[in-house]
């Protein structure tokens, strides 16, 4: 496999753990009518990524690895939202 397929195939891996870390914030988004989600969106497929990338390294490389690791995206990209919502609750500060 050349240096060009094996960066490709890994560029893969990290839009499709994005998207789905993206899948709670979603939820959250659409639940709290947009307000108070905008600091999660990017916090949300970066922890996302983190989660399934700590899946492979943990030594799950095969395909049931794979599909744990899209779940670990989903569970950390859920943190991720829930990390960013409260940060944003936290500088608006009381009465807002």
């Amino acid at each position: 496999m050349t240096v060009e397929a094996r960066a490709a195939f890994l560029a893969f891996f990290f839009v499709v753990w994005a998207l789905v870390g993206l899948v709670p914030w979603l939820g959250v988004a659409v639940w709290r009518r947009g307000r108070g989600v905008v600091l999660a969106l990017p916090l949300a497929p970066l922890a996302g990524c983190v989660g399934g990338v700590l899946v492979p390294l943990a030594g799950a490389d095969d395909a049931r690895g794979f599909l744990l690791s899209l779940a670990a995206a989903f569970v950390a990209g859920g943190a991720g939202t829930l990390a960013g919502v409260l940060l944003e609750e936290r500088l608006a500060g009381p009465g807002s």
